[in-house]
């Protein structure tokens, strides 16, 4: 009776023993995912103008997963639709973390429907009041397919200004969608003055009409006694002027008061 009991107690015990075991393993898998499950992302690099929670939502769920099954290359993509990262690098961190090495935009100008411009050309949305100085960026209006052209004409304009030491910015660029180019100059001594230099030509590019223009500049201002309101160069070799703001508006009161005189003259002879 004894020796069966003692029999009974060992089966008893091995069926728990068996039972532990198979709980034990059916959990195994669990307790594995949960040592390697993704809990820490870090941010790295070029990150002045990131926005943590901006980036946050951009990520989504892209970074769910293990040390083994997480996609760092949707995780990639998912961080380039953050504003202001231009481009990022994502590698795994044994046992349970992601590092996402950011690189941002740096931008150039403001294109017209309020996207930003960066240095390479590419157009990206941003907050540009996140910029130290949004103001003193240029405006560049046109198709958005011609951004690198524009971005690349005023680096070529800037340089030629800052060549002569015109005294100068250009604070604004634009093209029609017949290709005809517009710019807009200001400075400490140069009140906003816009210069139309038209559609490129074989052998009389834009370059050579803002040239010619910033060659015979100084001679223009002496000779309107002033600087011009506004400048064509759209001619070869020849630019036109319009006369300073302040010389015009004294010729219009002066044109005002002759018609006026005129007037009186006409009803005195009546």
């Amino acid at each position: 009776m004894q020796r069966k009991q003692l029999v009974n107690r060992v089966l008893i015990s091995f069926v728990v023993l068996l039972l532990g075991a198979a709980l034990w393993l059916s959990s195994f898998p669990r307790m594995v995912y949960s040592w390697f499950e993704i809990e820490r992302v870090e941010i790295t690099g070029e990150i002045t103008r990131i926005s943590a929670s901006q980036f946050k939502r951009a990520l989504g769920d892209s970074t769910h997963g293990t040390f083994f099954t997480v996609d760092v290359n949707a995780v990639r993509e998912a961080a380039r639709r953050a504003p202001w990262v231009k481009d990022a690098q994502v590698r795994r961190v044994w046992p349970n973390a992601l590092s996402i090495e950011i690189e941002q935009h740096k931008p150039l100008a403001l294109w017209e429907d309020g996207r930003l411009v960066s240095i390479e050309g590419h157009l990206f949305a941003a907050n540009p009041d996140e910029i130290d100085n949004p103001l003193a960026l240029p405006e560049f209006f046109g198709m958005s397919s011609q951004a690198k052209e524009v971005t690349r004409r005023y680096k070529r304009f800037t340089k030629m200004l800052e060549a002569v030491k015109f005294g100068a910015r250009i604070t604004e660029i634009s093209v029609t969608d017949r290709d005809s180019w517009a710019i807009a100059i200001a400075g400490d001594n140069i009140p906003p003055t816009r210069v139309e230099l038209g559609v490129e030509r074989e052998g009389w590019t834009l370059e050579d009409r803002l040239g010619v223009v910033i060659v015979q500049y100084p001679e223009v201002v002496k000779l309107m006694k002033g600087p011009p309101s506004s400048i064509d160069a759209r001619y070869e070799w020849a630019f036109t002027a319009t006369l300073p703001e302040n010389r015009l508006n004294k010729l219009r009161a002066q044109e005002a008061k002759r018609q006026a005189a005129e007037e009186v003259a006409k009803l005195n002879r009546l």
